[in-house]
């Protein structure tokens, strides 16, 4: 063998030796790069999940916190230490949101619920104390209720003239709060709870596989020694001090890593882990594919190793998008749907079991039938209604429908989406989305219907009373002849203070009901506040002598309205002083009409009560009118 084959041989083995070490570094660099990429997104995923639980868990509690402050709303105008009255209120106006129980209690701390029956006194519970101070709460802890069930509790103010007369407190069932954290990530391997700062666990799922089926996770690890005693020291320390932190511990031949970040509610932290197999595992099929490309494809393998970067970072991306989505849909109930115009089907994206009661992944149009049939009578003939949509030529199509649920009640959901138009403008795909909008179209409807009446005399409020005459006046400049009575009741106060609050409210109730008789269906009644009441009578300008029918209405609330109220020792009598101001000869809006029959008002209560005055210009300075 010559020198140069010698040489040449040498140059081989030098060049093989060189790959092999080029190969062997690049592989091992590779590796360490792949498992710290696939450890840093598994870990940053897993802090994006804790932070996530969070930012819903304390959205789902001051959604509720809303609702509970706007239940409030209807106590600002009663008597709190009258039993039957917040009682006949808070039956009156129910529950709202996904509590299980909605009570209200005086500063005593006894309560009534909606049921018409008492939770017990609360007096010395805290979220009571903190609530009387003015400051909507959550219980720091998980109770047992009356039922025996676990459950949270809310606690919000309810103030009368800026000044605390009780608290009004809805309870959480744990199991709807636990539904919140049913959702595994991580491939089933990874899953969040709930725990004080002590350690304490208050809400999570019960697999045995989780950490929830302890009471306590710090004593958990001291007793298992799955951390030392200083990092468990330190940990505590943290939590006291609202810090986020991550830390991986080890029970017998199982490792976890947990990320703990603060809910922002009470001194809970959300406590988010995954199993340190599962970030191997990822590990070792990245290895596996690796080993194999570096065989087959020795000189691409700068190429294959940016391929493969690039589908780590993918499919990181996509568990990702797969567990959020997961945990969204679960909470939101919102469900994804895709009309195709040339195939005539609808296809769904996700569990449709809360829509449909089954799990629904298509349906034809000839078998819509499956779903119109869960639609409220009232909503019927939905595909006409999106054939007339389409042929108008709009893209983008919102309404709110009822649907037919397992338990047998209709549901409310909002259907909106958007219609995908192929080159000749013809309709390709209808995109959408359901999303259930119950507790919140329920809640308006409620607040709509109690919003218009005052909720003892039944009759308008000053808001709704003001709404509907200017909008008749506006209506009726030319047509109409009126007069704006304001009724205030002599001695009423005398009633409450001599007779009691109860006596009083039935003066109120009284006054209401008889006003009801003296005037007509298409005239408005309302309470003003208090014991002032305010008509607009309606008479057309064809009748005659329209002033005389105005007095004869104030003679008759004269004698009507005059009565004894008695308790069978003390009698007090309750009579109407009442101020009259005409439309159109005198004012023409509704704030000039209330004026002028208020100035009416003072002039015959500072001439000795129990009668009625017409307005004229020399009333302006019997008193200062009260409008507002």
């Amino acid at each position: 063998m010559g020198l140069r084959a010698t040489r040449k041989i040498s140059f081989y083995i030098v060049f093989a030796v060189l790959l092999a070490f080029i190969t062997i570094f690049s592989f091992i660099h590779f590796e360490r790069s792949v498992s710290r990429t696939v450890s840093e997104s598994s870990t940053n995923f897993l802090k994006e999940t804790a932070f996530l639980y969070a930012g819903t868990f304390q959205v789902k509690l001051n959604d509720q916190l809303f609702m509970l402050e706007s239940q409030a709303r209807y106590f600002q105008e009663i008597d709190m230490n009258d039993y039957n009255t917040v009682k006949a209120t808070i039956m009156a106006t129910k529950g709202v949101g996904e509590f299980k129980r909605i009570a209200v209690a005086n500063t005593s701390g006894m309560t009534v619920n909606y049921d018409g029956q008492s939770s017990g006194n609360i007096l010395m519970k805290d979220y009571f104390k903190k609530a009387m101070r003015g400051l909507a709460q959550i219980s720091s802890n998980i109770s047992i209720d009356e039922d025996g069930e676990p459950v949270l509790t809310l606690a919000v103010p309810i103030f009368q003239n800026e000044k605390v007369v009780g608290v009004i407190t809805g309870t959480f069932s744990y199991s709807v709060l636990s539904n919140i954290f049913s959702v595994d990530t991580f491939g089933g391997q990874g899953y969040s709870i709930i725990s004080d700062k002590d350690g304490l666990i208050l809400i999570g799922t019960n697999s045995p596989n989780h950490l929830c089926f302890v009471e306590n996770w710090f004593e958990f690890f001291k007793n298992n020694k799955a951390l030392p005693v200083s990092e468990l020291s330190s940990i505590y320390n943290e939590m006291q001090s609202n810090r986020t932190g991550i830390f991986e511990f080890s029970v017998g031949s199982a490792s976890r890593i947990v990320v703990y970040t603060p809910v922002g509610v009470n001194d809970w932290y959300v406590l988010s882990t995954v199993t340190a197999d599962y970030i191997l595992s990822q590990e070792y099929k990245i290895t596996r594919i690796t080993i194999m490309l570096i065989v087959v494809m020795l000189f691409v393998f700068t190429c294959i190793m940016i391929f493969l970067s690039r589908i780590l970072v993918q499919k990181a991306r996509v568990e990702k998008d797969n567990s959020r989505y997961a945990i969204n849909s679960e909470n939101s109930q919102t469900l994804i749907f895709e009309y195709d115009f040339e195939k005539k089907l609808v296809e769904f994206t996700g569990n449709t079991d809360f829509v449909f009661g089954e799990n629904i992944k298509q349906v034809p149009l000839t078998d819509f039938d499956k779903i119109e049939e869960r639609i409220h009578e009232s909503e019927k003939g939905l595909l006409d209604d999106l054939r007339d949509f389409i042929a108008t030529g709009q893209t983008s199509y919102a309404s709110e429908l009822r649907l037919l649920s397992r338990s047998g009640d209709y549901v409310w959901y909002r259907l909106s989406g958007t219609v995908i138009l192929d080159k000749e403008n013809s309709p390709l795909k209808f995109i959408g989305n359901v999303v259930n909008v119950n507790a919140q179209v329920m809640h308006e409807q409620e607040l709509k219907a109690q919003a218009e009446t005052d909720l003892l005399s039944g009759l308008l409020n000053k808001i709704y009373m003001e709404k509907s005459v200017s909008k008749f006046i506006s209506e009726n400049k030319t047509s109409t002849f009126g007069a704006f009575y304001i009724i205030d009741l002599d001695n009423f106060k005398q009633v409450n203070d001599r007779l009691g609050h109860s006596f009083g409210d039935q003066a109120i109730c009284d006054t209401a009901n008889k006003l009801s008789l003296v005037f007509s269906e298409k005239d408005f009644i309302g309470r003003i506040g208090g014991d002032e009441f305010c008509v607009f009578l309606c008479i057309k300008n064809t009748v005659k002598n329209p002033h005389a029918i105005v007095e004869e209405k104030a003679n008759t609330l004269k004698s009507i309205l005059a009565e004894y109220y008695s308790n069978g020792e003390t009698s007090v009598q309750v009579t109407p002083s009442i101020g009259i101001s005409l439309f159109p000869e005198q004012a023409t809006s509704f704030k000039d009409l209330f004026m002028r029959a208020d100035y009416a008002l003072y002039h015959v209560k500072n001439n000795g009560k129990n009668n009625f005055a017409i307005y004229d210009s020399t009333m302006k300075n019997a008193g200062e009118s009260v409008y507002e």
